[in-house]
């Protein structure tokens, strides 16, 4: 069976300056269709950074993610990350915060009534 999930020999370090900080070393996971996993640990440990590269947000130091068979490499539609902290645009309505993502990742294959369509039926 193929893993929808892999994490393969996943590396981060952060640089800055003349300074590395190595936040992941040597993650191997592979989750399958319908599993829950749960990535628990300490503050500063790497949980967010770990969630940021399997979204796509940020990119590995080394190493891979395969989500069916796909390599991650940026963000997609197909995944989110519901951020500790708020992370909408206050001075925006839900519809317009929602809208920013979806113009973001449908503008060039979407038209603007396909992109009202989409948000409308997924925050009904």
């Amino acid at each position: 069976m193929t893993a929808y999930l892999k994490l393969d020999h996943i590396d981060k370090v952060f640089t800055r300056g003349a300074a590395t900080t190595e936040v992941l070393k040597e993650i191997n996971l592979t989750i399958e269709k319908g599993e829950y996993v749960s990535i628990i640990g300490h503050s500063g440990c790497g949980k967010s950074t770990l969630l940021n590269i399997i979204a796509g947000l940020t990119n590995a130091t080394t190493g891979g993610v395969l989500l069916e068979n796909r390599e991650v490499n940026s963000p997609g539609p197909d995944r989110a990350v519901v951020f500790q902290n708020h992370s909408l645009l206050p001075w925006l309505t839900v519809y317009e915060n929602v809208r920013l993502g979806v113009d973001k990742v449908f503008a060039r294959t979407k038209s603007r009534a396909e992109r009202d369509a989409w948000v409308m039926h997924n925050l009904n």
